[in-house]
């Protein structure tokens, strides 16, 4: 017997629009509709996935799924332009986000790629977490059908836990490639070479994938209680006070980790 694969309309045309939109219709998903604010970016991706380019919102009929892919500040927006039916599960991928930003629509659901993506770059979706969450059993089975259609490593995930999943994502991707920046800046200028940090950050990513706390592994001269060295470190960043004034907060931090790991 054939796997049932419900139609989808798309809502928005950015990075994960285009994604997840090439993702689901390569996995043999109907793509019928896409909806966008910008004229030409509807129509490229709707040539795409070889749907329908909708001028307004509430066009496309009632496909079974609905996945609304805009900002978060925009989704409760669209969400209310869309005609609240029976016949169609709404679904937003926002995962600091909540169910009732789908209001008024009586099926509800999340899906969310706990993953940066940008649409110029290639990405398997395979090892791609997925964390789903709808408002009905049997929407929620839908909806990890369909992850466990794109990844390995699609589970349900309510509110709370999916809020301390993002903030958690925030702090390992966002804050961390802030400090990525903070030494490619210390460095370029100077002619060096950022590469030679690579194979560091590669062990550092292994380690994190182990089961124990990162703060037993900490080394560098905060968590040795080494003054001299950091005080090198900041004569080296007088010329850049942000990059100071991150290096001073995070060595209190490790500092003070280190005395209570001990």
């Amino acid at each position: 017997m054939k796997k049932y694969l419900p139609d989808i309309a798309l809502y928005g045309t950015g990075n994960l629009a285009w994604k997840l939109g090439e993702a689901l219709h390569e996995a043999g998903y109907p793509i019928s509709s896409v909806w966008g604010r910008n004229r030409s970016d509807k129509q490229a991706l709707a040539r795409r996935l070889n749907a329908r380019a909708l001028d307004a919102v509430a066009e496309g009929g009632h496909p079974a799924l609905r996945l609304i892919l805009v900002p978060d500040q925009a989704i409760a927006e669209v969400a209310q332009a869309i005609p609240a039916d029976e016949a169609s599960l709404v679904v937003h991928c926002a995962g600091a986000g909540e169910l009732d930003w789908l209001k008024p629509h009586p099926r509800r659901g999340i899906f969310w790629p706990l993953q940066a993506i940008r649409k110029e770059l290639t990405m398997s979706w395979e090892q791609v977490p997925l964390l789903v969450d709808a408002a009905a059993v049997a929407d929620l089975d839908l909806l990890l059908d369909m992850g466990q259609n794109l990844s390995q490593r699609v589970q349900s995930a309510n509110a709370q836990e999916r809020s301390t999943y993002h903030a958690a994502a925030v702090i390992t991707a966002n804050f961390s490639n802030l400090l990525y920046d903070q030494a490619f800046s210390l460095l370029q200028p100077k002619g060096l070479d950022h590469r030679l940090l690579l194979p560091m950050l590669e062990n550092q990513l292994h380690q994190f994938a182990s089961s124990q706390r990162p703060a037993w592994r900490q080394t560098g001269p905060a968590a040795r209680g080494d003054a001299s060295t950091q005080q090198k470190h900041l004569d080296l960043l007088k010329e850049l006070p942000a990059h100071a004034a991150v290096y001073r907060l995070l060595s209190e931090l490790i500092a003070l980790q280190s005395k209570s790991s001990s």
